[in-house]
């Protein structure tokens, strides 16, 4: 959730709770000044039938006006109370109330029930008449609940409206300031997002705020000691792939001038041995063969080694006529199955050994995954020079229309390939990319630059 949404609502829910808790205060409130109003008539008309009680015992009123509290009553009744004498048997003997308006203000139902609920046992007041030791009755004093609402939701209706125009603004001004106070956090969230997906040029700017200011040096000192690490890590890994490209044409050349020479030579004397043998001595014809089948394929196991270390072809046919000769090996391997092709543009015959050995062990590794994989009808490999003015480059692709395994399990199944086409990119502080094409199938695309490794 969005921060300044949060404070706004977290404001929201306190200002809501303190109007609450303002509202049951007041309601309250009102409810025990009723309650106190209820007694207070009690006590006034218990005084007023004391005295009457009184005057009856000396003959100065009659018992048939017994109870009479009009004077009580037509100065101390209150709108919506009511004040009732009950005999020594509970029975009602008589009882006054004063009306109220109920068309003028009139409380919602549910206002009604909560206020009833909330003040129950503050809306009566009673108190027993005794003369002379003998009880003559009690007094009962209470509030019509649904007045006491209808004056309770007058007092808290205009409340209730003011206190939501007070929440609204509240809300926006807190939604303005905040989002002026952390304008500085989206900028340093911007960089993060940068700095995430690999851009470690990107730098905060100064904040006035002390602590958004001291983040803001951490980050670009983190940013520039991030980006020479890596510019560092670029450069040895670079150099860890040209050394084992050039130890790999080292290894690849020693064996093809030492044992694949001795080799051959080891297979045409075998074969003199054979020949020569089947007149002078028929019996060691035998171990001849065997020795020039050893020979033999000893030879074919040197040129398979030869050829995962150092294609000859790159060094004697140049990059392109060994990717078309990978091509073409593909092809017969799928056996119709999968069309391999490749497309070439611009001059990228004339890079520099190590990087078209770079470029070969890709496109080499991207489409031994395609053949495992992809189960493609169709693979296609595009390879370009691109840029210019100093920014000269290479640029590769592989695509297949795969109808295989899902994505990510190719991805999955693939992962060692990926990994070391990965690294061997960034080695060349170029750009990897590979995943599954809006199309379909399944996409590989490689970028870096030449002038990094010297062409």
């Amino acid at each position: 959730m969005d921060l300044k949404w949060l404070l706004v609502r977290q404001i929201t829910m306190v200002a809501l709770a303190c109007f609450c808790a303002g509202s049951a205060l007041a309601l309250y409130t009102t409810a025990r000044e009723a309650g106190r109003q209820n007694q207070h008539l009690v006590e006034l008309t218990s005084r007023q039938l004391d005295l009457q009680l009184s005057r009856i015992d000396r003959s100065t009123d009659i018992p048939k006006r017994f109870p009479d509290w009009n004077v009580v009553t037509s100065y101390a009744l209150r709108p919506g109370q009511c004040v009732e004498f009950q005999g020594p048997d509970g029975s009602v003997q008589r009882s006054s109330c004063a009306g109220f308006d109920s068309t003028s203000i009139r409380a919602p139902k549910w206002f009604n029930n909560f206020y009833k609920f909330l003040t129950s046992d503050q809306l009566t007041g009673s108190r027993s008449v005794t003369y002379r030791g003998t009880h003559r009755g009690t007094i009962v004093v209470a509030y019509d609940p649904v007045a006491m609402a209808a004056n309770a939701w007058s007092t808290i209706a205009p409340l209730l409206s003011l206190s939501a125009a007070l929440i609204a603004v509240l809300c926006l001004v807190t939604y303005l300031v905040v989002g002026r106070a952390l304008r500085p956090a989206k900028e340093i969230l911007a960089g993060l997002n940068r700095l995430g997906r690999g851009d470690l040029t990107c730098r905060l700017p100064s904040f006035r705020l002390a602590e958004l200011d001291r983040i803001s040096e951490v980050f670009n000192t983190l940013s520039e000691e991030l980006s020479k690490a890596t510019s560092d890590r670029a450069e040895l890994a670079r150099r860890l792939v040209d050394a084992q490209e050039q130890e790999r044409r080292h290894i690849a050349r020693e064996l093809h001038d030492e044992i694949a020479q001795k080799l051959a030579a080891f297979n045409a004397l075998a074969a003199s041995i054979r020949t020569s043998a089947q007149n002078d001595a028929p019996v060691l014809v035998e171990e001849a063969k065997k020795l020039e089948e050893m020979a033999s394929g000893l030879m074919k196991s040197v040129r398979l080694t030869l050829t995962y270390l150092r294609p000859q072809e790159i060094d004697d046919l140049g990059l392109i006529q060994s990717l078309r000769a990978l091509v073409e090996q593909h092809n017969r391997s799928a056996l119709g199955r999968t069309k391999y092709s490749i497309e070439t543009d611009g001059d990228v015959e004339n890079l520099r050994a190590e990087t078209s050995a770079h470029v070969y062990r890709i496109i080499q590794e991207a489409l031994t995954n395609a053949s495992k994989h992809a189960n493609a009808r169709m693979v296609k490999v595009l390879l370009s020079r691109v840029g210019g003015n100093g920014q000269e480059g290479v640029r590769l692709s592989v695509i297949d229309d795969g109808t295989g395994p899902m994505h990510d399990e190719r991805t999955s199944l693939a992962g060692s390939g990926l990994i070391g086409m990965r690294e061997r990119v960034f080695a060349l502080s170029g750009k990897f990319t590979a995943g599954p094409l809006p199309s379909g199938g399944f996409g590989l695309q490689v970028e870096f630059s030449t002038l990094q490794q010297g062409a």
